[in-house]
């Protein structure tokens, strides 16, 4: 016999036999299955928790009670193009960007699924929303000269109005893959948009899609360049 059948013999004789084999087949067949992709790391109240690696939440074990909490905070009116979710204001990027910040994950979760990751921030639960039928930064490119100092105006008037303060925003999903929201802000049941074009802080946009509010935003610009308001006073 050659050393290499010898060796060879040995390995197989290693290997469990009859009753033995039977036992091991046992044991894995009652090991509880993993979950395909699964990854150690603790759950939250959610059930779910971030993928180390990628970095982006995900669910493990869904909590039970989540579907009856989430209309508090978040209803589509045509999935997932079209909603209304609540939140406040934690940041006013520029005059015409604001960043919401829901409290309830699963409603989050919810819409962050359809938005390009420029335009959330999943640990801490923000939303990029750019304002519905207004544009302060395409008023003020109209008089040069005073464009910087109308933007810097209008952000600070915005960042007093809306800064930390709880709204209510009805949007919808725009961009394709670059996709974001795009809505129209109320605090309480005031419309944050249509207060901006009253106070001359934005013209009215008509090429934001189709507006409830047309007749209220049209008259409201008659009203801000009758008044010389915000920018109208350095416009014709």
């Amino acid at each position: 016999m050659t050393r290499r059948t010898e060796i060879r013999r040995r390995r197989w004789s290693a290997l469990p036999t009859g009753g033995a084999c039977a036992l091991l087949v046992l044991l894995l067949a009652t090991l509880p299955a993993l979950p395909a992709g699964a990854h150690p790391g603790p759950l939250d109240e959610y059930g779910g928790h971030f993928d180390k690696r990628t970095g982006l939440y995900h669910y493990h074990r869904p909590s039970k009670e989540m579907a009856h909490r989430k209309p508090e905070y978040l209803n589509w009116v045509m999935l997932p193009d079209k909603g209304i979710l609540k939140g406040d204001v934690a940041k006013v990027e520029d005059a015409d960007t604001i960043w919401v910040h829901m409290v309830y994950r699963p409603a989050f979760q919810d819409v962050a699924q359809h938005i390009a990751l420029a335009n959330k921030n999943e640990r801490d639960m923000l939303l990029r929303v750019d304002l519905a039928h207004v544009s302060p930064r395409e008023t003020g490119a109209q008089n040069p000269r005073f464009e910087e100092w109308f933007l810097n105006k209008v952000q600070y008037e915005l960042k007093q109005k809306l800064l930390g303060h709880k709204v209510t925003v009805n949007f919808e999903i725009v961009g394709g893959g670059a996709s974001r929201l795009r809505g129209m802000v109320f605090e309480g049941k005031e419309n944050v948009n249509l207060w901006m074009v009253l106070n001359g802080w934005s013209y009215y946009v008509l090429n934001d899609g189709s507006n409830p509010y047309d007749k209220l935003f049209r008259n409201a610009e008659d009203i801000a360049r009758r008044d010389k308001a915000g920018i109208w006073q350095h416009l014709p």
